[in-house]
Order: C-alpha cells, then sequence, then structure tokens
C-alpha cells in the first residue's frame, strides 16, 4: 500500500493543484494531511481532486474548524481527527499530528511505526528508535520564521518497507 503525506497547505492553492496531480499523489491508495489547511475551501479543493480516502488533523492555522468540519461533511473520502490520528495501513501503524515537539515524543514511545507531522515548514526525516519520524515539509513553499522561499514538497511511502520518495513541486 503506498500512501502520500502532506502538510502545510496555507491556502496556496496553486501548489495544491500541482501536487495533486503528480503521478506519485494519485497513485497513493490514501493521503494523510498534517495540519493547517487554512480555509475551509481548501477541503473542496481536495476533495473533489482526489476521491480516495484523506485523513486530516487540525494545525494551528486551521482558524474556522467549524466550515472546514461542515465542508468535509460532503466528502465521504475525508475525516478529520482533531488534533491527532491514529491508525493502520498496509498492516503499518502510523501516528500524526500538526507540532514537531509533540510527534518527537509519539515516536520515542516507540508504539507506531511512523509519526507524522508538520508544523515548521521543514522536510525532516529520521528514525528515533525503531519509529520513522516524517515532515513531508511544506505544500505552501515558504518558511514563515525565516521569511524565505523553500521546495515546496510531500512525502510517498509504502506502507510493507517504509521506502519514502520525496516529490518536490516545480516552479511554473
Amino acid at each position: 500500500m503506498k500512501i502520500s503525506i502532506l502538510s502545510d497547505i496555507h491556502d496556496n492553492v496553486w501548489n495544491l493543484k500541482k501536487a495533486i496531480a503528480m503521478k506519485e499523489l494519485q497513485e497513493s491508495e490514501t493521503l494523510l494531511f498534517c495540519g493547517d489547511l487554512c480555509a475551509p475551501f481548501i477541503i473542496k479543493l481536495l476533495g473533489q481532486a482526489y476521491s480516495k480516502p484523506i485523513h486530516i488533523v487540525l494545525g494551528n492555522n486551521d482558524g474556522d474548524v467549524a466550515a472546514i468540519m461542515a465542508n468535509a461533511a460532503n466528502f465521504s473520502n475525508i475525516k478529520i481527527h482533531g488534533e491527532y490520528f491514529r491508525g493502520e495501513f498496509g498492516g503499518m501503524t502510523i501516528a500524526m499530528n500538526h507540532y514537531p515537539d509533540n510527534a518527537r515524543k509519539i515516536a520515542e514511545q516507540g508504539n507506531y511505526e511512523v509519526v507524522c507531522y508538520g508544523h515548521n515548514h521543514i522536510l525532516s526525516q529520521e528514525y528515533i528508535g525503531d519509529t520513522l519520524l516524517i515532515n513531508p515539509g511544506t505544500i505552501m513553499g515558504f518558511h514563515g520564521g525565516a521569511l524565505k522561499d523553500v521546495p515546496a514538497t510531500f512525502i510517498t511511502m509504502h506502507c510493507g518497507t517504509r521506502e519514502t520518495k520525496v516529490s518536490e513541486l516545480r516552479s511554473s
């Protein structure tokens, strides 16, 4: 089973459309989103462009949660999990939240094979014990703390092997 892991769209509909159109994402069987959709309309774009299961945790910039939830209710494939998600895909246990410190603590407990997070817009993959800790980077393509452009990225992963591939969106 192949899954896609995205984070931090921050309303960049142009990069989101590029990501969704990519073969790597379309060939995945599930999409995990690590927070910061921002505007509720992003849910509609995701739901219309990707018909397979989408699991979403909320981030610190998802302000209108009621509207996000209302939009998600229109798509049977979209599940909003609040701040934390725990599940199993292809026999592999996965946890997800938005924040790096929380994700690291979950990974250190060793109860999951993979833990995903976002928030800091920094692409990262590392093992903590036997747990793969993943930040897919940012779809937005900007680092707010440093006030600079960064590559817009997402990750696809094969659940059986935990083999990952980073996909970078190209500028137009």
